[in-house]
C-alpha cells in the first residue's frame, strides 16, 4: 500500500472527524516507527518498511494515536458518566502483540 493509499484509508477510519493531511502523515510515520520497533527489537534495518501483513495494524495504531490527541498520557478521567483510563504505553498492548518480532542468532 502506498503512503497516499494509507492516508486515504486513515481519513476514512477517523471520519466523521477530520484532520489535515500533514497531521495524518505524522501519525502514519509514528505508527510506522512503532510497528518497525516492535518487529525489529534489536534495531530496525536500514530501509525497512512496514510489511504488508502489518499495514492494517499500522492504520489501527494511527487511529488510536489520533483518538488520544489532547489527552496524551491520561491515566484516569471521569466526567458525566464517561470514564477514560489510558495504559502507560502509547498503543494498546493487544495491537502490539499481533506483531511478531524478528530476531537472529549468533553463531
Amino acid at each position: 500500500m502506498t503512503p497516499e493509499e494509507k492516508l486515504m484509508r486513515l481519513e476514512v477510519l477517523i471520519s466523521p472527524d477530520t484532520a489535515g493531511s500533514e497531521l495524518l502523515m505524522v501519525l502514519l510515520e509514528q505508527s510506522e516507527g512503532i510497528v518497525l520497533n516492535r518487529r525489529y527489537p534489536f534495531g530496525v534495518p536500514e530501509g525497512a518498511v512496514v510489511p504488508a501483513e502489518y499495514e492494517q495494524i499500522q492504520l489501527q495504531i494511527a487511529v488510536e494515536l489520533f483518538s488520544k490527541r489532547g489527552a496524551e498520557g491520561q491515566v484516569a478521567h471521569s466526567e458525566n458518566g464517561i470514564n477514560r483510563t489510558y495504559e502507560a504505553a502509547d498503543v494498546s498492548p493487544s495491537l502490539l502483540r499481533r506483531i511478531v518480532p524478528v530476531c537472529g542468532s549468533v553463531m
